[in-house]
């Protein structure tokens, strides 16, 4: 029997995903961000994962949904600037 290991990425976004402390949830929200990017950055030199392809982009789907309500919940009734959506850069191959 194979065990296999949740991905970094997954539980940086799981984790940022899940935290209720306002004070913690910028940061993890960026952690989460770097490896899930990273991770694509892995993938686009490989020619396997199509799996993880779709995990990773609904993590960054979810990601950017989630910058999105940080900004909301930061500016409250201000007028709000547009949050950064982070996509993948095309795979060269």
């Amino acid at each position: 029997m194979t065990l296999q290991r949740e991905p970094e990425w997954h539980r940086l976004y799981v984790g940022a995903l899940s935290e209720t402390d306002p004070a913690k949830l910028v940061g993890r929200v960026a952690t989460a961000e770097k490896a899930i990017l990273l991770r694509v950055e892995e993938l686009c030199t490989s020619s396997d994962g199509a799996v993880e392809w779709q995990a990773l982009e609904e993590a960054i789907t979810g990601m950017s949904a989630l910058k999105r309500e940080i900004l909301k919940y930061a500016i409250g009734n201000k007028a709000e600037p547009r949050p950064t959506v982070v996509t993948p850069r095309a795979c060269v191959n």
